[in-house]
C-alpha cells in the first residue's frame, strides 16, 4: 500500500495563515487544534505537528524563542519534500529562491521508517535529532536556532522511503 503523508498543497495555500504561538494577526493561540482551517484535512496530521513541537523544545533548551506553526510554509514544505523526493535534495528551495517565504531549509531525504522504528512521528524525530546533533557551527543545528519566527514541516511517502523538509521563515 502506498502511505503520502502530504497534505493538499492548494489546501494549505488558501489558508494562508499561521498555527501556534506568536505576534502576528492570523495566531490563533498555543491551544489552537493542528489545522481547522482548511476543509478535508486531517486535523490529527501528529507528524506536522510533532515537527514543529519538537523544534520549539530544543530551541527552548537554549534559549531561543519558539517558532510558530505556519500553515503558508508547511505547504511549501511538503511541495519541496515531493518534489526532492523524485530530484534532488534541497532543489525545490534552490530552484524557487525559498518560494519568496522560506529563508532556510533542512531536509532528510530518502530516509528509511525503519530508521524510526517503523513509525512516521520516530522518523521526523530522529531527522530533527541528526540536526540538532550537529552542535553550533553547524548548517542544520544554526538552522533550527536562527533568528526566525515560523515553520513548515513537509513530509513526502511512498511505502517505507520518507523526504523529510523543515522550511524557515519570518
Amino acid at each position: 500500500m502506498r502511505t503520502i503523508a502530504l497534505l493538499s498543497a492548494a489546501l494549505l495555500a488558501a489558508c494562508n495563515g499561521t498555527i501556534g504561538g506568536g505576534g502576528n494577526g492570523d495566531d490563533l493561540g498555543d491551544d489552537a487544534p493542528a489545522i481547522d482551517a482548511a476543509p478535508g484535512v486531517d486535523a490529527s496530521n501528529e507528524a506536522h505537528v510533532f515537527c514543529v513541537d519538537e523544534t520549539n523544545r530544543l530551541r527552548a533548551l537554549n534559549g531561543r524563542p519558539a517558532v510558530v506553526r505556519s500553515l503558508q510554509l508547511e505547504a511549501y514544505a511538503n511541495e519541496g519534500a515531493e518534489h526532492d523526493f523524485h530530484n534532488n535534495p534541497h532543489d525545490h528551495f534552490s530552484s524557487t529562491n525559498g518560494g519568496g517565504i522560506a529563508f532556510a531549509e533542512n531536509e532528510c531525504p530518502h530516509w528509511d521508517l525503519s530508521f524510526g522504528g517503523g513509525d512516521l512521528v520516530g522518523l521526523v524525530g530522529a531527522c530533527i535529532e541528526a540536526f540538532y546533533s550537529e552542535g553550533p557551527g553547524g548548517g542544520h543545528y544554526e538552522n533550527m536556532m536562527g533568528a526566525y519566527g515560523a515553520l513548515g514541516c513537509g513530509i513526502y511517502q511512498e511505502g517505507s522511503d520518507v523526504t523529510i523538509v523543515q522550511d524557515f521563515g519570518l
